[in-house]
């Protein structure tokens, strides 16, 4: 993965001149990412676009991408009209016109629940649909392991509703490619075991229920964007994955253990001030180009400390608070400990998963940042 020091060479090598606020992205560390992720895993891996939809770099690295790709919305459908990597489409409120476009595009769709499947069957017949891929909420994951206490949320559909959306399958003369199961962001190391080994009962009891061999099992995601620093015992999770038959293709899904790492947002200092005994750095970005470094969603807030591109500055006793240029309180994107002067550049890293596109950009109609891609 590029480091902060290599990113500043790599700057300077592409001759870039670089307008902040910016996001810059290593084209590099997100193919070394989803390989190491692919390799440790032993499964195919899709790439879940949302995570990080710039059409340039997935370009860049749609070469990579050939187990395919998770589609969420129209928008995302619409910008890789072309391309040969596979299409899964996996929106919970995904309505006609995009089922409608799903359908025409080849891709596969993930039926989220039994309205959606409705609204598929009003199709059949007319088009060809490929073979879909039921959602299934985590509660099955508790259900047929006994084992886990994940968080609640909508998606997907329970086993008893997966029953009934397996018969009308089957009324409908569709084909059932197999099912998607997901414990939830940032769980993966958590529930990784027990995900499998509920869905090896999964495997058994859907091909039961629809009288013919499923082919695909989707066993989720959940890497954290640093996760080849964390303790996980991918050995043996790869043992685990052999009991699956050998009729069954698994996969995994990641946007943020492989974008996440792989890109920087950055940011210049406007104005220095104190107000009260604390200091605070104006930037010329701030939550309106990032919203999740001002972490407004957390009750406790460890705001990100970046680094200062291009010089090396004194380590100073006072933390000074680096803040936007919205009128919102909360426009705190970092801290920093060190001597800052009006015109430095602060990089910070882990931002290349949702930071670009999670954000309230239109907020004072403030401008969006830009993006560079390196090598």
């Amino acid at each position: 993965m590029t480091d902060l020091s290599t990113l500043e060479t790599l700057l300077q090598q592409t001759g870039q001149n670089v307008s902040t606020p910016c996001y810059v992205y290593s084209v590099s560390s997100v193919i070394e990412n989803y390989q190491a992720l692919k390799k440790a895993l032993g499964t195919k891996l899709v790439f879940s676009l949302k995570a990080n939809s710039n059409l340039d770099l997935v370009v860049r690295c749609g070469h990579i991408f050939e187990d395919g790709i998770e589609i969420a919305s129209l928008g995302e459908l619409n910008s890789l009209a072309s391309g040969d990597a596979p299409r899964y489409i996996n929106n919970p409120s995904a309505d006609k016109n995009f089922i409608r476009a799903a359908i025409a595009s080849k891709a596969t769709l993930i039926i989220d629940n039994l309205d959606q499947l409705e609204l598929i069957s009003e199709f059949v017949g007319k088009r060809p649909i490929q073979p879909v891929i039921l959602r299934l909420n985590h509660c099955v994951i508790n259900e047929f392991s006994g084992k886990t206490n994940i968080r609640p949320n909508h998606f997907g559909m329970d086993w008893e509703t997966t029953s009934k959306a397996i018969e009308r399958i089957n009324s409908l003369q569709l084909e059932l490619k197999g099912f998607h199961l997901f414990s939830g962001s940032y769980n993966f190391n958590h529930w990784a075991l027990e995900t499998a080994q509920a869905a090896l009962q999964l495997t058994t009891q859907m091909e039961k229920l629809y009288g013919k061999p499923i082919s695909y099992v989707n066993l989720g995601g959940g890497f954290d964007n640093q996760w080849q620093t964390q303790s996980f015992d991918f050995e043996q999770y790869r043992a685990l994955l052999t009991e699956f038959p050998d009729h069954i293709t698994l996969a995994h899904e990641s946007g943020r253990g492989i974008v996440g790492s792989a890109g920087y947002f950055l940011t210049k200092v406007r104005y220095l001030k104190s107000i009260d005994g604390q200091k605070y750095a104006v930037c010329d970005g701030g939550m309106a180009q990032n919203f999740l470094l001002a972490q407004t969603e957390r009750p406790l807030k460890k705001y990100q400390s970046p680094v200062i591109l291009n010089r090396q500055a004194q380590s100073v006793d006072m933390s000074t608070l680096l803040v936007g240029t919205s009128c919102n309180k909360d426009d705190v994107i970092g801290t920093c400990n060190a001597d800052l002067k009006v015109g430095d550049t602060l990089a910070f890293d882990q931002c290349g998963a949702y930071n670009a596109s999670y954000t309230v950009s239109p907020f004072l109609t403030l401008p969006s940042a830009k993006t560079y891609l390196v090598e």
